[in-house]
């Protein structure tokens, strides 16, 4: 989505609504609702709930005026909250009529009293309720939580998973990328196909290189860039004082006035050689700068990997990077690597877009194969602007997303970055992901490129549950357990 600068994820507003089937007294989803909805205020969650009779299901009146409402209010989500057995039909309706995501869960027993005269059997009933669901063609937009028979602070627990799941899929649904020049010929691997983009939602504005450099151009006819400079330096206080800041600075300025013209969510941008022979810079820094404010820019014009990364700016609420699955670790690396399998150790790389308030002691560099095959015999200079560092220790996450033919696939994996020196050039991280090479053999091989957005935190949970509400069929993990097909490997 288009989001104010500084700001990671989307606001979320989310309906409640209860059932109870005729037979079994309201009162106990009113009574059960309520203190689902005392707990859910503890964790400071907010709901909309309809008013009137309709704010408990009984009947087809009921589901289409609780829909009513919660469109009314613009709610992006519902939670359908079965206080006892509940009747199925009308449950269906509501999901149908309502036409965006559902979580749907319900009441577990309280105690052995409530067994002996006030008994509400909802086990039974959402067995009946995703039954008529099923049959209608409805689980598709049904969120089912990892335990779906909630107690009220269980249920209030996943109520606040299910607002995190829903941050994921309606900033992606509500996505707008802007793509600037071809991919690169000898990258055949990033290309994408449109239509596997818009099954996720996703529009695309699609720009020539050229439309940037005048961009650029103009920009730099029009006015000087001190503010921006001096923000640059703030993070990079290294920056060249031959005017390099200025490049640099006028590169920001066309991107973020393309952002804010096409509300883009965020950009792709071509590198390899144009960027460096006529804007006389690699884009790395900028598109670090850009990353940390929350509109991600990725590299060779990916698309795919960043829809990846909006996926997990959205899903961590915080910023995130692209990185090559670049390099093995070599036996040699380090003797306080004895409790890691070496084969499960990964040098992730690029060549310098990373947030630098994610690095250890990050320094404006060239890019040192670039250097090696455009600058050979001179002092580094269009090739400069990669910033360079080891990427602190932290949790993190590797995702990305795959053309399926008009679909996408996806793969997920969370590991750690591990306090070490990467002895090597670039923004450059290791990490150990737990059953990497068995990953990296049977799920990436002929199904994924080298390119993966990073997270800096462990959110392989709700990316899991939002993929599958945004349609995503193929979703491959690291996870080594026995599965039930569907079920989510990291809950």
């Amino acid at each position: 989505m288009y989001l104010p600068l500084g700001t990671f994820s989307p606001e979320v507003k989310i309906g409640f609504v209860s059932a109870s089937r005729d037979c079994f007294p309201r009162e106990l989803s009113e009574s059960r609702s309520a203190r689902l909805l005392a707990e859910t205020e503890k964790l400071g969650i907010s709901l909309v709930i309809p008013q009137g009779g309709c704010r408990i299901i009984e009947s087809k009146s009921h589901a289409l005026e609780a829909v009513k409402q919660l469109n009314a209010a613009e709610c992006d989500g519902a939670v359908l909250f079965l206080g006892n057995f509940s009747p199925e039909i009308e449950d269906a309706n509501f999901v149908k009529m309502f036409g965006k995501p559902v979580a749907v869960m319900a009441a577990a027993e309280e105690s052995v009293q409530s067994l002996a005269d006030n008994r509400g059997d909802a086990l039974c009933g959402l067995l009946s309720a995703t039954l008529a669901m099923n049959r209608r063609k409805l689980l598709d937009q049904v969120y089912l939580p990892h335990d779906p028979i909630v107690t009220a602070k269980s249920g209030a627990l996943a109520i606040q998973r299910y607002l995190k799941v829903m941050k994921i899929v309606k900033g992606i649904r509500g996505s707008t990328i802007g793509l600037f020049g071809p991919r690169p010929r000898d990258f055949e691997t990033c290309n994408y196909n449109l239509a596997s983009v818009a099954s996720l939602g996703v529009e695309i504005e699609e720009y020539s290189f050229l439309n940037l450099v005048q961009r650029v151009q103009e920009l730099s006819k029009k006015r000087g860039f001190v503010d921006t400079i001096d923000m640059m330096k703030k993070d990079i206080p290294n920056i060249p004082a031959d005017g390099f800041a200025d490049r640099l600075a006028a590169y920001e300025e066309a991107l973020l006035s393309f952002r804010d013209e096409l509300k883009l969510s965020g950009m792709a941008t071509q590198c390899w050689s144009d960027q460096e022979e006529v804007l006389k810079h690699v884009p790395c820094f900028i598109n670090a700068r850009l990353a940390a404010a929350g509109c991600p820019v990725a590299c060779e014009n990916d698309a795919y990997t960043l829809i990846a990364e909006l996926m997990g700016q959205y899903a961590s609420d915080q910023s995130v990077t692209i990185l090559d699955i670049n390099h093995s670790i070599p036996d040699d690396f380090a003797s306080s690597l004895d409790t890691y399998p070496i084969e499960d150790m990964i040098g992730l790389f690029h060549c310098g877009n990373t947030d630098p308030k994610r690095l250890v002691n990050p320094q404006m560099k060239h890019q040192f194969i670039m250097k090696r095959l455009m600058e050979p015999d001179t002092p580094p200079d269009i090739t400069r602007g990669t910033i360079e560092g080891q990427i602190a220790a932290s949790p993190m996450t590797l995702l990305q997303i795959q053309g399926d033919g008009d679909n996408v696939q996806a793969c997920i994996a969370q590991g750690e970055f591990l306090d070490l020196d990467p002895q090597t050039f670039g923004g450059t991280g290791t990490a150990y992901i737990p059953g990497f090479r068995r990953f990296y053999r049977h799920v990436l091989l002929g199904r994924f490129h080298h390119h993966a957005a990073v997270a800096f935190s462990h959110c392989g949970d709700v990316l899991f549950d939002a993929m599958k509400l945004l349609g995503i069929e193929q979703i491959h993990t690291t996870i080594e357990k026995p599965l039930y097909d569907g079920e989510n490997p990291f809950g």
